[in-house]
């Protein structure tokens, strides 16, 4: 669960790292070429909210695959427990007609 988090905190901060490099490249745009700038900040208004909807997109993707995996992993665990009982089970039937058996 931890290493899960561990990896969606890193994609949060490589996500919030490139959306704000975005931010720092297109303002020093549009203070090299200023008759451009309205144009060049509204690009930006554009490419930010993108940048931010596919990054929870990918953490999305990343987190379901992990929960799957988990899930998989703990559906196996839950199928090897029930084999144990039923070995168990079969085992106690079978001791206990034996004991009911040396008793008649």
């Amino acid at each position: 669960m931890f290493i899960e988090l561990d990896r969606k905190i890193k994609l949060d901060i490589f996500i919030t790292a490139f959306a704000t490099l975005t931010s720092v490249f297109f303002i020093i745009l549009s203070y090299l070429w200023i008759s451009y700038a309205v144009q060049i900040l509204s690009i930006l208004v554009i490419v930010l909210p993108t940048i931010y909807i596919i990054g929870s997109l990918i953490i999305r993707g990343v987190m379901e695959n992990e929960y799957s995996k988990n899930l998989e992993e703990l559906s196996e665990g839950i199928e090897e427990m029930q084999q144990e009982i039923d070995i168990l089970k079969e085992e106690n039937y079978r001791l206990r007609n034996n004991s009911k058996n040396k008793t008649l």
